[in-house]
């Protein structure tokens, strides 16, 4: 997938609702359902703005759990860290800077290490 275009990011961020979104999602994980209903919000719509954030790259899919009856479900966190817009010549262009996401191994292991 290509990169968000700026309309897209600019979007994003004139957005109240996706910004409450990741305002819940620093430094958590939560999954679409969990999020709906932290935000009092429909399902459905919940489902559309978390697909979006994650097509944009603004929140990322941390796991996945199987449930007991069958289905998947997903918990998502929030991937950045920056966000810097600038209108030069008549262009407007942006940079993300992510958060440095350790991988759970990774702090599971450096935990041993520790004790």
């Amino acid at each position: 997938m290509s990169a968000p275009s700026p309309e897209d990011i600019l979007t994003f961020l004139t957005d109240n609702t996706s910004l409450i979104i990741l305002k819940l999602l620093d430094g958590k994980e939560y999954s679409t359902q969990q999020i709906a209903s932290n935000l009092d919000m429909p399902i459905s719509s919940t489902y559309r703005k978390v697909s979006k954030l994650e097509q944009l790259k603004i929140i990322k899919k941390t796991k996945i759990i199987r449930k007991m009856d069958g289905t998947d479900e997903s918990f998502y966190t929030s991937w950045i860290d920056e966000i810097q817009i600038t209108f030069k010549n008549n262009r407007i262009t942006y940079k993300i800077k992510n958060k440095e996401h350790q991988d759970k191994i990774v702090r599971l292991w450096q935990g041993f290490k520790h004790n």
